[in-house]
Formats: C-alpha cells, structure tokens, sequence
C-alpha cells in the first residue's frame, strides 16, 4: 500500500545561528564612543551660543534648552569687526593655501620625477626640516618680515609658513604614481616642461591637490601663533586671533567667545563637504605612491 504524502517525514535543513563578533561589537563600541568625544563638545558650543546672556555657565548642563537666543550672535557683530575678520579669513587662508600649494607641487614634482645629483639627499633634509620646532623660527622670521616691510600685512602672515614640508612630501609619494611614458609621450609631441607640468601632472593629481587645499585651509583657519605677531590692528586680524580678543584680565565674554567658534567652524565644514570624494583618493593614494 502505497504510503501517503503526508505521512512522509521530509529532512528539515537547521540554519547554524549567527555567530556574534565580539571584537566587532567592541570595535562599534569604540567608534560610538569616539563619536560622542568629538560630537558632544560642538553641540555643546552651538548650544552655548543659543542661550539667554549670562546663562551660559548657569544652564551648563541643560543639553536640552527651551529657550534659545540669538543675543550673543548680535552682540558679536555689533561689538567686533566680526564680519571683517571672516573676510581677512577668507583671503588669508586662501593665499596661504594657494601659495603653500604652488610650492608644494612644483618642489613635489621635481624630485619625483627628474634626476639630479643630490636629489635624494635634498629630500631627506626638507622631511628632517619638519623636526625643527616652529617656535625656534620665531624671532628670525619675525626680523625677516620687519626687514621686508611686510608687518600688519596679509603677505607678512603668508610667505615665512608658506614652504611645507610635509606637503612637498604628500605631493612627492602621489607623483611617483604617475607614469613616466605619459610624461614622455608628451615630450615627444613637443611639449615644454610647463605644458607637462600644467596639462599632464596637475590634471592627474587633483586628489592630491584637493587634500592638500583642505589640510592647508584647515591648518591657517585655526593658526593663531604667527598671526597673533604679525598683526596688532584689529581690523587686520583672523578668526583666531580676533576671536582671542574677547577673553582678557578685563573682558571674559565666553558668549560671545561660543557664538564667534560657532560661525568659524562652517567654511572648513562646508569646504571639506565640498571635496570630501577627492580628499579620501587622495589619502588612499598617497600612502603607497600608488593609484
């Protein structure tokens, strides 16, 4: 008698249960804690700047404030040439990255790609360079721009810092992953070493540029030393040096202090938005000299 279907017993498959990762749960753990580290402090500075005058220490700890006030945004700009130290911003940070980059990849290229006696060992000095602290530069630059004439000048803050090493260094390892016989081929059409360097080299390392762009703009943005010696007049000074101003022996005006680092955080934010894709090929390649 034939035995029927639904007597049948049919052979189930048991699905192995997910093993948990314990190193990757620690892993997540870490980068949420890390996460919070470097979040919670500016959130604590937007919401400093958005409370009522002189309760920012009284409401410290009120993470969630119901009510909110732009006075210190106003006072800011009534008080200080704010607006005018954002434009000195702007233009300062703009010719120093400009500046650091036209000498980074010209220095960059050349001792990637021509053969000179000594090439290695210039190299080796500019990288050793980078151990000298700045402060030990200090008194011979700033004698260097008194003597140029350049003091409370935007070229006086730009120039002396302008020459990286690093940089020349970062351009160097992402110009060794261009081919030579491209370079060559252009030769051969009768190309001049500008054109190759202008219309081969540089088209080819724009992920190298625009890292570089960020890391220079993001290193000026917030350089506060060298600018704080070379400018006295208010109206002269950057972001960083103006935003100093508000807290002295006389005058501590931390309102007003959360309002002006608020406002200066956007353009790094907003540039680094901008270039984000070409920033991390530019890292990866780097590293390795390789695309």
């Amino acid at each position: 008698m034939a035995q029927r279907t639904s007597d049948l017993i049919l052979p189930t498959t048991v699905r192995p249960r997910p093993r948990v990762n314990a190193s990757r749960v620690l892993l997540t753990l870490l980068f949420v804690v890390l996460t919070f580290v470097f979040v919670f402090p500016l959130y604590w500075m937007v919401i400093s700047s958005l409370r009522p005058d002189g309760r920012i220490f009284v409401d410290a700890f009120d993470l969630l404030p119901s009510a909110l006030s732009l006075d210190s945004y106003n006072s800011l700009f009534e008080q200080e040439p704010y607006g005018r130290w954002i434009v000195n911003s702007i233009l300062q940070t703009g010719g120093f990255a400009f500046t650091a980059l036209f000498l980074c990849t010209t220095g960059g290229y050349a001792l990637a790609k021509f053969r000179f006696r000594g090439r290695n060992f210039l190299f080796l000095l500019i990288v050793v360079s980078q151990m000298i602290p700045f402060h030990l530069l200090i008194v011979s630059l700033f004698l260097m721009i008194i003597q140029l004439g350049l003091v409370e000048s935007y070229w006086g803050a730009i120039i002396p810092i302008a020459a990286s090493p690093i940089g020349i260094f970062f351009v160097r390892q992402y110009m060794l992953s261009i081919d030579d016989e491209m370079l060559n081929a252009a030769r051969v059409d009768g190309a001049n070493e500008y054109q190759i360097f202008y219309s081969v080299v540089l088209p080819n390392a724009r992920p190298a540029i625009a890292t570089l762009f960020i890391l220079f703009s993001l290193e000026y943005w917030n350089n506060l030393l060298w600018p704080l010696i070379v400018f006295r007049q208010a109206e002269n000074m950057p972001l960083a040096v103006g935003i100093t101003r508000l807290i002295n022996q006389y005058r501590q005006s931390y309102d007003l202090v959360m309002a002006g680092s608020t406002l200066a955080t956007i353009p790094i934010i907003i540039l680094f938005l901008f270039l984000r894709r070409q920033v991390m090929t530019g890292i990866a390649a780097t590293g390795t000299g390789m695309k």
